[in-house]
This record gives structure tokens, sequence and C-alpha cells, in this order.
């Protein structure tokens, strides 16, 4: 029933045009925010990231966030519908970086990111553009409903590795000199990860991506695709991040230098991060996993 109606909802956004799916999407995210979806969440998450700034703020920041969650799920379906038409070269542009984008291109690389901006559109931007990509992902726990967006995410062609799957799967993507792209800013549980400050605040983080760069001396790209109000364009933004000076078991020191990233671009644009998510849900031993 589940994949019925999000197909429904799917085959409705895709026949809008883009401007009209925006609209819906953000009124998408007013219902959220009027039916107080993760209020508490929110709330919780943006007292610990920002504990100078008042009510006021927090509500603005929870408003816009659940908006922009919302422009992101109304261009989902429309994806490979940008990619077909061209029009993807109108809505993804490429700010700062392609220098280094181009430099190992040839070679691969792991690139990093968080749930700020749309990070949907990076793999599908990137893969038109002749990068070859492969994206780390979570299973959805419906089986059609995963079917439906993995089949969006590959459009482009862009390859999807799920966390299940054997790591001869990174193994090949990684000896075939491909982009492997993660998502960085998620609570993880304690054997997966290592803990680093993030807003001051110890979080479980993933440390995959650090030891895949480290073993395999790739190097680390951090990216953000920013949403403009003005232009309704996608920016996206690229750096690296020194890895150079790191054994192979400094991990630790990659994961809080990558982790730093996404606080800082979080930092400049706190009404596009995704606040909805338990950030520090897991707790270093000793203490009581009831932040939430």
């Amino acid at each position: 029933m589940d994949e019925f109606f999000i197909k429904l909802i799917f085959n409705y956004l895709k026949k809008l045009d883009r401007e009209k799916a925006l609209k819906r999407g953000e009124d998408l995210g007013r219902l959220f925010y009027k039916l107080g979806y993760r209020k508490r969440v929110i709330k919780i998450n943006l007292d610990i990231a920002f504990p100078e700034k008042d009510d006021k703020w927090k509500d603005k920041i929870a408003l816009e966030s659940l908006k922009h969650l919302g422009r992101i799920l109304a261009e989902l379906p429309k994806l490979p519908d940008y990619l077909k038409s061209g029009e993807i070269t109108d809505i993804f542009q490429i700010k700062e970086g392609k220098d280094l984008l181009e430099k190992y291109k040839n070679s691969g690389f792991v690139l990093l990111t968080g749930h700020i901006g749309n990070w949907e559109m990076i793999n599908i931007g990137l893969s038109y553009y002749g990068y070859k990509m492969s994206a780390l992902a979570y299973r959805q726990r419906n089986k059609k409903i995963n079917e439906l967006i993995e089949q969006i995410r590959t459009s482009s062609g862009a390859q999807i590795i799920y966390h299940d799957q054997p790591m001869r799967k990174f193994i090949q993507a990684i000896n075939s000199n491909r982009i492997i792209s993660f998502l960085v800013d998620q609570n993880t549980l304690r054997h997966r990860g290592v803990f680093v400050k993030f807003f001051g605040k110890e979080a479980s983080t993933v440390s995959f991506p650090a030891k895949i760069s480290l073993k395999y001396k790739k190097p680390v790209l951090f990216c953000y695709c920013i949403f403009n109000q003005e232009t309704k364009e996608y920016q996206f933004f690229v750096k690296k991040i020194k890895t150079e000076d790191l054994t192979e078991k400094e991990i630790n020191i990659l994961v809080q230098r990558y982790t730093d990233e996404v606080e800082n671009a979080v930092r400049q644009y706190p009404e596009q991060y995704m606040w909805t998510h338990k950030r520090w849900k897991t707790r270093p031993e000793g203490e009581p996993e009831n932040i939430y």
C-alpha cells in the first residue's frame, strides 16, 4: 500500500513543471511543520548546535528546513526527466572546485557530503557530466519503494552500493577508479564509527570513508549542493580535505576533519540542513542515550 501512494505522488509531481513542483514541495514542508513533524528532535538539535540563538530564530530555521526537505522530495521523481531533457545543465551548476574534480577524475577519489542542500542532486549531476559515480546507500525497508528510488538514483548511470553488500563491491569500484560518494553526517552505531566533535558535542560518526581513503591512498573531497532561492538552481561546491599527512591508523583525525567541513557548511546554510535526524543519539561509554 505504501508504494502505491508513493508512486501516485511521484507520478503527480512528474507531470508538474519544475516551478510548480517546487511550490508543492514547500507546501508539503509547511504541512510537516504545522503537524509538528519531528518537532522535538529538531528543537533539541538546534539547541545543541546553536545555543546562542533564540527560539524565534530556531522556529524559523525549523520551518525553512522542512520546506527545503519538501523541495528535495518534490524534485526526486523528476531527476530522470532533468537528465533526458538536458535541463540538468541549468539546474546543477558547479561553482567551485571543478579543477579538483578534473584533476582526480580518472584516478578516482572519495567524495563526502552531508544532508545539506540537495544531496540527491550530486550523483545525478556529476554523472551527467561524465564522472563515474558509485554511491553508498542504505536499503529502504519496503522493497518496492527501494526499487523505485534506486531506479531514480541510477538513471544517470551512477552505481549504488548498499551497506549490506560484500566488501568486494567497494574494492571493484576503487580498482575501477570510480568516485565513491558517502553521506557522513548521520548518527552511527558505536561499533561502526568513532566519536568526534560536531558543534562541540561528541557525535558517533561513520569512519568507513576514512578507512577506505587512507588504506587505498585515495584523495578526499568534500562537497555540498545548495539551493539558490533567486535563480532556483543548485550551486555545487567542492574542496579538498588534507590527508597526505596522515597514516593509515589516523582515522579519527580524518573523521574529525570531514565532520568539521559538514559543520562549517551547516553554519553557513542552517535552513538547508536536515535537522530531523537524531544526530547525537549514540553516546560514548558511560553516557546515557536519552538526549532525545
